[in-house]
């Protein structure tokens, strides 16, 4: 039996996160976070956790119009100032640049199983797309190479956006609440933003200038307009927290053509609701999970508990085949709709720590695979990052 984690010899690595402007994700808290070790998975392996993500963003899709002919927003959380904005978005075909499905399972034999899916502002850039392929350098001659095309995609998905609105300058404002990892995430975007000719800049939410008709910045001789915006910023927060904010891009969207990157009906996929939405249409499906809005199924099972609309693997219950909580992490999510779900089953290593795939999804088609690990039940802020290889 192939020994699955193997050690690196990383020191070129750090020192290209390091030289690369990403230290922050090796400093204080953070120290422990990227690993001196890989993990090693075989082509078919690989390949099935892209076909998973594929195969579930369709299910997806397809769910979403169940939503729309059943109106069943209220069932997810969707308050209705948000859905001629959400309906909007989706009947102009405003693409879905980035997201990324969370999946257990798919090694040594364990059934690939949904998690969730991180389908607006889903973050891991920097550690996917660059950190993983710098931590190969010293070994990358004796293995296959890594699942990682996440900078190409995302630019061809951006490419093809630019080209479709030719009447619209490619002006991209990537913006965010500020905080140094969301600027980090970006520094991927706007490679990739830039690559696909957009013309680029950053600015903080709150120095965003959303006028009547347009979204500016004010530069040294005036204002700068941008016709393009990638928002580091959770659509739920948006339309809990500023729906002042929700009005505004609305008619900006809706009547002056601005496009905002992920599209207001990601919200309806990073709802977690949907996932029981997804068990009830496709109950068969070999990557779904028995999901439910309520609890009374689990007789005898263990399972999760999530809320709605939950990040960071904060405010999550798991509970064993007796109803006994066996491990759960508080958190600021902290809301009354709530979604339960089979507990997978997890690839653990000889330490036990457990191991999440991560396969990032744009336009719908998969092209990089990350992992995280941890040595609870919860992949929350505690795990690790570790990069992967084909052998």
């Amino acid at each position: 039996m192939v020994d699955r984690v193997i050690d690196l010899p990383n020191t070129d690595g750090l020192q290209q996160i390091r030289s690369n402007g990403y230290q922050w994700f090796l400093d204080g808290e953070n120290e422990e976070y990227i690993t001196s070790e890989a993990l090693l998975l075989t082509r078919a392996e690989s390949k099935a956790f892209l076909d998973a993500a594929d195969a579930c963003f369709d299910l997806y899709t397809k769910a979403f119009e169940y939503v729309i002919t059943g109106n069943l927003w209220s069932r997810l959380g969707i308050p209705e100032a948000a859905i001629p904005l959400i309906k909007y978005s989706w009947e102009q075909n405003h693409p879905h640049i980035l997201g990324r499905f969370d999946f257990a399972g798919g090694i040594e034999g364990i059934p690939i199983k949904l998690i969730e899916f991180n389908a607006d502002t889903c973050t891991s850039l920097p550690e996917s797309a660059y950190f993983q392929d710098w931590l190969q350098e010293p070994v990358r001659t004796e293995y296959k190479g890594q699942v990682n095309y996440l900078v190409a995609d995302v630019e061809k998905e951006l490419r093809a956006l630019r080209d479709a609105y030719p009447d619209l300058e490619p002006t991209l404002l990537l913006t965010s609440l500020g905080y140094i990892e969301d600027k980090l995430n970006l520094e991927v975007v706007k490679e990739a933003a830039q690559n696909a000719g957009f013309e680029i800049a950053y600015a903080d939410l709150e120095n965003v200038i959303f006028d009547e008709d347009a979204v500016l910045l004010e530069v040294e001789d005036g204002y700068a307009q941008y016709n393009f915006m990638f928002k580091l910023i959770p659509w739920e927060f948006i339309i809990f927290e500023e729906p002042e904010l929700l009005g505004i891009l609305s008619k900006l969207i809706m009547n002056h053509g601005l496009i905002v990157i992920n599209p207001a009906y990601s919200l309806v996929f990073q709802s977690k609701r949907l996932m029981s939405v997804l068990y009830k249409l496709f109950p068969y499906s070999e990557y779904l999970l028995s999901t439910y809005e309520d609890n009374s199924r689990f007789s005898r099972r263990a399972y999760v508990e999530k809320v709605n609309f939950g990040r960071l693997g904060e405010n999550i219950k798991i509970f064993d085949n007796q109803g006994k909580i066996v491990e759960e992490n508080e958190g600021d999510f902290d809301q009354p709709l709530k979604v339960y779900q089979e507990l997978a089953s997890m690839y653990r290593d000889e330490d036990s720590d457990i191991y999440q795939a991560g396969v990032y999804v744009s336009g719908g088609t998969s092209n990089c695979i990350s992992f995280r690990r941890r040595d609870g039940l919860i992949i929350d802020d505690d795990a690790e990052f570790i990069t992967h290889l084909l052998f």
